[in-house]
């Protein structure tokens, strides 16, 4: 219940601040996004695609605020001899909430570089690993749920939130930015390992 309480807060925020004198921007990106633990490593190759509204609160300091849908994606093969084969393919989409303060250092008229951080939430949707694989030409598949209680799942938290930072540098109406981000939550339900989402990111955004 507090996974929804939080969203519905941000939400909200991101609502207001769209009504306000705030500068409104579309954003794509890039993350190799790793779901590591003390003993295994995942790394998903994530796009995600957003928007996001910049409030003035005093000088060149700003609140960013937002929302964008992140989709993950990995897969790999196996093969033994020619006899027998596997392959696997991992999807998982989410929506994230980063609160972004930023300061910019103007360089001209039209260059500005500016340092961000701040918290992100998110809240994955869906996630599910597909397995395929055969023995001398006779195969199946199953399915693997990342985030229920179902027997057979990974029991993983849909929700967690992370810290991120990072650098931009706008040119006009377009910004290049990238960073950080570093999990803070225990995303595995087991007890008994942690696993943390993070990694770095990278993209192109338009104000509008």
């Amino acid at each position: 219940m507090k996974r929804f309480i939080i969203i519905a807060i941000l939400s909200a925020g991101i609502l207001f601040a769209g009504k306000a004198n705030a500068q409104t921007g579309i954003h794509l990106g890039y993350s190799p996004e790793a779901w590591a633990s003390e003993n295994s490593s995942l790394t998903l190759s994530s796009i995600f695609v957003g928007a996001n509204h910049n409030l003035s609160l005093t000088g060149d300091l700003k609140l960013n605020i937002g929302g964008q849908l992140r989709y993950g994606t990995e897969s790999g093969s196996s093969s033994l001899w020619g006899i027998a084969s596997g392959k696997h393919t991992t999807t998982i989409i989410g929506l994230d909430v980063p609160v972004l303060f930023n300061y910019g250092l103007h360089l001209n008229k039209d260059l500005t570089l500016a340092i961000f951080a701040g918290p992100k939430f998110t809240f994955n949707l869906s996630g599910k690993t597909h397995y395929e694989g055969s023995v001398l030409g006779l195969g199946g598949s199953s399915d693997q749920e990342w985030f229920n209680d179902k027997s057979g799942s990974l029991n993983l938290k849909p929700f967690n939130a992370a810290v991120m930072g990072g650098l931009s540098l706008d040119f006009r109406q377009f910004r290049l930015f990238g960073g950080y981000s570093y999990g803070l939550t225990d995303v595995d339900n087991s007890n008994n390992t942690a696993t943390k989402v993070g990694g770095p990111f990278f993209g192109l955004g338009y104000s509008l």
